[in-house]
């Protein structure tokens, strides 16, 4: 009996980190990133990878200058430790029921196409106002997660399993709520509004024929 216990608790657990394989992916990327920041203090031939804020962030003057490439390294960026566990802890939060519901590639491309959106609204932001910080941080990506699984809550005919969509709208206005003045609302809106017309835009192009399978 205990035999078979244990065989089913670890088939449980197979399947879990199957359904979370983009989620834990893209938190190991992000947490190995930081970490390399770090190295790059003490090991010089790492002195020429944009792993810092001021070589990867947004900054629209080295933007502007044609370091395009910011616009995606700023993603998986972090400013400190603090910092990257918040945004790790909510991206584990909400990918383990985003990544089941949309499936595991079009939860990443949702994951990327919202990070990219959120950092060209800073990028065009900055240049509006002419006031230039570096800007880094997954929560763009992270709210475009909360915009897609909005989006789907609210066009779902017979809802989602274990989803409420007063709680998801709830949360949305939560997250969006800046909580210090170190936060990027650009980034925070521009990826929320990204995530919530990918859905539009994906579903359309790939519809989902089965939710349940992950794939």
């Amino acid at each position: 009996m205990m035999s078979g216990s244990k065989g089913i608790n670890q088939n449980d657990m197979k399947n879990r980190q199957k359904i979370n394989s983009v989620t834990n992916r893209l938190i190991v990327m992000n947490t190995a990133v930081f970490l390399l920041g770090i190295l790059q203090l003490f090991v010089p031939a790492l002195g020429s990878l944009p792993l810092s804020s001021e070589t990867g962030g947004i900054y629209y003057p080295a933007i502007a200058e044609g370091q395009w490439w910011r616009i995606i390294t700023a993603m998986f960026l972090h400013a400190n430790i603090a910092h990257l566990a918040s945004n790790m802890i909510a991206l584990f939060a909400l990918g383990s029921a985003a990544e089941k519901m949309l499936g595991h590639w079009r939860y990443a491309l949702t994951y990327f196409l919202a990070g990219i959106a959120g950092n060209l609204l800073t990028v065009f932001w900055d240049h509006l106002t002419g006031r230039f910080y570096y800007t880094v941080g997954a929560s763009g990506a992270i709210l475009g997660i909360l915009g897609a699984i909005l989006a789907v809550s609210v066009n779902k005919k017979d809802g989602i399993p274990g989803m409420n969509v007063r709680r998801v709208v709830i949360a949305c206005i939560l997250m969006l709520i800046p909580s210090s003045g170190n936060i990027s609302m650009t980034a925070h809106l521009g990826g929320f509004a990204g995530g919530f017309a990918a859905m539009y835009v994906i579903g359309s192009l790939f519809p989902r024929t089965n939710v349940d399978h992950g794939q």
